[in-house]
């Protein structure tokens, strides 16, 4: 049907040009939105680029050259860069500034080398400190230069990347590369480091010298080359199979090091690993076994002839054990073996013959406990003490006497440790020797010399004396000559004195030398008295011989019979003269001291002393004789040329004194002699020094005495003497009489004067009951010689000594009188 068209239809129709512009619209709509959406895309793209940037810590930049210089720095480059927003165009200056001053010079030629260049690309790594908070960051900058068609820089674009971590990573791996150079260089074994090739990227200096090559060469060197001809077929299959398993693998093999020595090595390989789990070499460690190769070669030589050696061993071992039984089983000594525990594995047939017992009787007990001690009060404990002491490595050696089932012997016991092969201690061997009858010998010789000791020495008392008994004889002869001048008279009457002093002094010397001397202390000054005594001895130890007196303290003082302390010290000297042969030097020092050191077995003592050292460069004394010398008539010298009195006056003196004397020697090196005496406080003045010991002889002016005297002629004689003295006097024969007037009366008397040898009881318990009853009563005793007197010369008794004078005893009777007086008063 066909479709009728009409007017209206036509009018609303639109006109063409109507849809050409609304197409035209849409398209303009279209192109809008696709626009808009490019736009959205781009913003988006560059926000993520940002972001992508600031994580990466990646900033932009800018330099354009065509107009001066401009900088445009984006944000994530102000991030990096630690700058504000405002910095984004930041002069040249700034950031030049930024720069490290360790970097900026180098940085800063570096730019302007690639800018003068041709080329397009500049890329760096530098240091800067941030400005925001002066941290340290590491920049790599990488960009692309744009040049005119002249080559000359118009524009840089770049980028900022901050790479502190990485080079701190980087850093950290050079230091451990370094530290892993360091520690391996200092191993004594070759190490290396293979690559897949088989190459070598490492070898530590143990390698390089084993090789004996440079190092470029070395980890180039082919081992093959030094490898033992005998051992390369193996190695060489046994290397292949270890590289191929991807596991540790071993090898031995000898090889030539530089000096041309065959060593044998064992490497041990170990696979290396790269993060990713990829094998990429080996690392290899080399250790020298040849000792231990000759070892065991040696070994396996052993073992093949074992079973013969192990039968001649023992038979050798067999047939010692035999001579060492025979030479024990026979020795004269005592020996024994006892372990850790103390317990007696063995002891040779001597030993047992000793305490008249078998093996079986002692073996398995504690040694200590064996009856070879166990007579002897206290020698178990010692002997205990000994072995405690040689369980620590020491040995020990002493004198014993034992009471045995055989009698009672003297030994010289020692013990030593028993050591392993590795040098521990395992047990001890005790050792004694039977030196009975060598004491016995050495006693009886001893004794012959002190008897001809002291034949020589009576022979020349005897001499003295009659000497001395010669004047007095004469003198008293022509004394009783009635027609003797008066003059010639008084001459001999004093020779008589004088020879009676003599004698006195020669008496006094004998005691001394036995020690029974009965002294008078008296305070004295000891440099003083030393300065004297080196005058004195000056002639008589010769002048080849230089005496040096040192006096550490002059303030030094001491109570002692100063005369005694003079022969002492004349005796040292003498002794140190023919020591040194007449020429050497002899020095003489006065000290305090603190105390007495331990002396022959005797405890310290301690308190305030003075010593008195005499020491020689002469011959010294041989270690077996410093025991002895001290004792009386002991002598090294020749026959005639010394009696052994001496030592034993010094000895004795010192002893009485309350002091002690010491020796201290080394043969071929002279010796020291020291005597000790107590320390006493110094006088105020010297006059009351002087007054101790000097009293003015007066008479008794009626004083009463009473005699206390056994020898009726001794006695006779005091009374008289005392009586023409103006004292009243009394006489009873013991001291039981004399208590029993005291006790009748005990102010019958003003003074007791008695002997002190005396039937019953002596002078000296006598005073001492005096002194007890009667405090007031003033005793004055006598004797020529006593050796209860000796041993009791410091109880504060006055004393006398036989023979005396008139004129001491009116003195000393005065002076005890006197102090009772003043003490009443």
């Amino acid at each position: 049907m066909r479709t009728r068209i009409t007017t209206a239809d036509a009018l609303n129709e639109p006109l063409p040009e109507t849809i050409a512009a609304e197409r035209l619209r849409q398209h303009l709509e279209e192109i809008a939105r696709e626009r808009d959406n490019a736009y959205h895309a781009l913003q988006e793209r560059e926000a993520e680029l940002a972001r992508i940037q600031r994580i990466a810590r990646i900033g932009g930049l800018e330099i354009d050259f065509r107009d001066g210089v401009k900088n445009r720095r984006s944000p994530e480059y102000l991030l990096v860069h630690g700058l504000a927003s405002e910095a984004a165009g930041e002069t040249y200056e700034d950031w030049v500034g930024r720069i490290h001053p360790d970097d900026r010079e180098r940085t800063v030629e570096h730019l302007f080398d690639t800018l003068k260049s041709t080329s397009d690309d500049y890329s760096d790594e530098y240091r800067i400190i941030r400005s925001n908070d002066g941290e340290i960051r590491w920049i790599r900058v990488v960009g692309k230069i744009e040049r005119g068609s002249d080559g000359r820089a118009l524009r840089l674009v770049g980028a900022d990347l901050d790479i502190t971590a990485q080079m701190l990573a980087r850093e950290t791996l050079r230091e451990s590369e370094e530290r892993f150079r360091l520690i391996a260089d200092s191993a004594p074994v070759p190490i290396w480091v293979t690559k897949l090739d088989r190459k070598r990227s490492f070898a530590n200096q143990a390698y390089v010298d084993f090789v004996g090559l440079p190092y470029d060469q070395a980890i180039d060197f082919d081992w093959r080359k030094v490898l033992h001809p005998d051992d390369l077929p193996h190695v060489l299959q046994q290397s292949v199979q270890g590289e191929a398993s991807l596991k540790p693998f071993v090898l031995e093999a000898r090889y030539k090091n530089a000096n041309g020595d065959w060593r044998w090595l064992r490497s041990e390989s170990q696979p290396r690993w790269d993060p990713t789990g990829k094998h990429i070499g080996f690392i290899g460690v080399a250790h020298d076994i040849t000792v231990a190769k000759q070892a065991e070669i040696e070994l396996r030589r052993l073992n093949e002839t074992l079973e013969e050696r192990i039968t001649e061993r023992t038979a050798e071992l067999e047939s010692n054990e035999a001579r060492l039984r025979a030479i024990l089983e026979t020795s004269n000594q005592y020996q024994g073996l006892v372990n850790l525990r103390g317990e007696l594995l063995y002891a040779n047939r001597t030993a047992l013959d000793g305490i008249r017992a078998e093996a079986r009787d002692v073996i398995g007990k504690p040694f200590w406990e064996t009856p070879w001690f166990t007579g002897t009060e206290g020698m178990s404990t010692i002997v205990r003490e000994a072995f405690d002491t040689v369980l620590k490595g020491e040995a020990v050696r002493m004198e014993m006497r034992l009471r045995l089932p055989v009698g009672e012997r003297d030994f010289e016991f020692g013990m030593r440790p028993v050591l392993d092969r590795h040098g521990n201690i395992s047990g001890a061997v005790p050792e004694a020797v039977d030196i009975t009858d060598r004491r016995r010998g050495e006693e009886a010789l001893r004794q012959s010399q002190k008897m001809e000791a002291i034949g020589q020495l009576t022979g020349g008392v005897a001499h003295d004396f009659n000497n001395l008994l010669t004047i007095i004889r004469s003198a008293t002869d022509f004394l009783r000559r009635r027609e003797l001048p008066e003059e010639r008279r008084r001459r001999y009457v004093d020779a008589i004195s004088e020879t009676i002093e003599r004698a006195s002094k020669l008496t006094a010397q004998l005691l001394a030398f036995a020690r029974r001397q009965p002294l008078k202390p008296q305070i004295f000054n000891v440099g003083d008295q030393v300065e004297g005594v080196a005058q004195l001895v000056r002639p008589l130890v010769g002048s080849s011989i230089e005496i040096a007196v040192e006096v550490a303290d002059a303030d030094c003082f001491t109570v002692a019979d100063i005369a005694q302390f003079e022969t002492a010290l004349i005796n040292l000297a003498v002794n140190a003269r023919d020591a040194m042969d007449g020429e050497g030097r002899l020095t003489i020092v006065v000290r305090k001291v603190p105390g007495i050191p331990s002396l022959r077995a005797q405890s310290a003592r301690s308190g305030d002393y003075v010593a008195i050292s005499v020491s020689d460069t002469g011959s010294g004394i041989a270690p077996e004789n410093v025991d002895a010398i001290f004792e009386p008539f002991f002598t090294t010298k020749e026959v005639g040329k010394g009696t052994g009195l001496g030592l034993s006056q010094a000895f004795g003196f010192a002893k009485q004194s309350e002091g002690d004397i010491a020796v201290a020697s080394t043969q071929g090196h002279g010796a020291t002699f020291t005597i000790y005496l107590p320390q006493a406080p110094s006088p105020a003045t010297e006059k009351e020094a002087a007054a101790l010991t000097h009293e003015a002889a007066t008479t008794g002016r009626g004083y009463r005495v009473l005699v206390v005297e056994d020898n009726d002629d001794v006695g006779q004689f005091s009374t008289e003497l005392l009586e023409d003295l103006g004292y009243v006097v009394r006489r009873v024969a013991n001291a039981n009489a004399a208590l029993a007037i005291l006790g009748e009366n005990e102010f019958a008397v003003d003074l007791v004067f008695s002997d002190v040898i005396m039937p019953g009881m002596n002078g000296v318990e006598l005073a001492g009951i005096i002194r007890e009853r009667y405090p007031g009563l003033p005793v004055v005793l006598t004797s020529g010689y006593s050796n209860v007197l000796a041993e009791n010369a410091h109880r504060g008794f006055e004393l006398i000594q036989k023979p005396y004078s008139v004129e001491s005893l009116s003195r000393i009777l005065r002076k005890a009188i006197t102090e009772k007086l003043s003490v009443v008063r």
